[in-house]
C-alpha cells in the first residue's frame, strides 16, 4: 500500500484558495460570525495548514493523477528530480551575455579613437594616406559596432527568455489535461479534504469570544 502524497511547495497556492473558498462556504462562515472578532478563522485557518497532509490525503487518487499528468507535460530537462541543462553549460551561458556588452563597447572605442586620430593627421597632413586609412577603419569600426550592439541585444534577450523558460514552475505549465485533473484535486480537495476537516474542528470547538 502506497502512501498518500504530501503537499508538494508549488501546490500550496491551491491548497490556500480552497481553504478560502471553504471558509467561505455558508455554514462554515456562519459558525464562524458568532465569534465577534477574527479569531476563530484564524485558529481555523492555521489549523488547516497544520492538517494540510491529512487534509490533502482525502483526495489523494486525484492528487497523484494531477502530480502524473503536470511531469508528462514538462521536458525532462526542466523537472526538479533533473538538474537543467543550463546548469551544466554555466561557462558558455555567461560568457556570451559578456561578449555581448563588451563587443560594441570595444568596437565603439576603436572607432573614436581611428576617427580622432585620422582626423587629426589629416589636419596636419591633408593628403596623407596614413590619415585616409585611420578614418576609413574609424568606419568600419563603427559598424562594426553597431552590428555588434544588435546581435548583442538578441543575445541578451535569448538568454532571457530561456532563463525564464526554464525556470517556469508547475502551475505556469498550461496543459488540458494537467488543467482538467487539477480541477479534479481541487474539487476533490474541497468536498473531501476541508470542508469536513473544517465542519470537524467547528463542531469540536465552536469559536468563541476570546
Amino acid at each position: 500500500m502506497t502512501h498518500p502524497p504530501h503537499l508538494r511547495p508549488e501546490d500550496r497556492a491551491d491548497f490556500a484558495w480552497v481553504l478560502n473558498l471553504a471558509l467561505d462556504v455558508t455554514d462554515v462562515r456562519s459558525a464562524l460570525e458568532q465569534a465577534p472578532t477574527a479569531h476563530g478563522r484564524r485558529r481555523l485557518r492555521a489549523q488547516a495548514w497544520a492538517a494540510a497532509d491529512e487534509i490533502t490525503a482525502a483526495a489523494a487518487d486525484e492528487y497523484q493523477t494531477y502530480l502524473r499528468a503536470r511531469v508528462a507535460v514538462i521536458p525532462a530537462s526542466q523537472r526538479h528530480d533533473e538538474p537543467p541543462k543550463a546548469a551544466t553549460s554555466l561557462g558558455a551561458g555567461a560568457l556570451l551575455p559578456a561578449l555581448a556588452v563588451l563587443a560594441p563597447l570595444i568596437s565603439a572605442g576603436a572607432a573614436v579613437g581611428f576617427l580622432f586620430l585620422g582626423y587629426v593627421l589629416h589636419l596636419v597632413t591633408p593628403q596623407g594616406q596614413l590619415a585616409v586609412s585611420l578614418v576609413t577603419a574609424g568606419g568600419i569600426s563603427a559598424v562594426a559596432s553597431a552590428v555588434s550592439a544588435g546581435v548583442g541585444l538578441s543575445c541578451l534577450l535569448a538568454t532571457a527568455v530561456r532563463r525564464r523558460v526554464t525556470s517556469t514552475p508547475y502551475l505556469t505549465v498550461r496543459n488540458p489535461a494537467a488543467e482538467q485533473a487539477r480541477n479534479a484535486w481541487q474539487k476533490g480537495l474541497l468536498e473531501r479534504g476541508m470542508l469536513p476537516y473544517l465542519r470537524k474542528q467547528l463542531s469540536a470547538s465552536p469559536p468563541h469570544p476570546q
